[in-house]
C-alpha cells in the first residue's frame, strides 16, 4: 500500500484539514493515482496515533473536494477527476 500520509506533519489547528491537505497533495502529485484504495478510518488511524473520528472527517472533506469516493463494505478511492 502506497503511503502517500508518510510526510504528513500535523499542523496546529484542524488535524483532519491538515491530513486532507496531505491527501490531496499526494493526488495532485500523482503519488497516489486514481483507483488506489485509501486505507481503513481504523489502520490509518493507527498508524498515524489519531482518533478514527480524525481520520473519518478528513476523509469526508477529500470526498467534498472531489477527490475520493466510499462505498461502505468497498472502501475509500481516489478518484479519476482528483489529479
Amino acid at each position: 500500500m502506497n503511503e502517500w500520509y508518510g510526510d504528513w506533519l500535523q499542523r496546529r489547528g484542524d488535524v483532519s484539514t491538515s491530513l486532507a491537505d496531505t491527501l490531496e497533495q499526494a493526488i495532485r502529485s500523482g503519488r497516489l493515482p486514481a483507483g488506489s484504495r485509501l486505507p481503513t478510518h481504523r489502520d490509518l488511524s493507527k498508524r498515524l496515533g489519531v482518533a478514527v473520528s480524525t481520520v473519518t472527517r478528513a476523509y469526508a472533506e477529500a470526498t467534498r473536494r472531489g477527490l475520493v469516493d466510499a462505498t461502505v463494505g468497498r472502501g475509500t478511492f481516489v478518484l479519476k477527476n482528483g489529479n
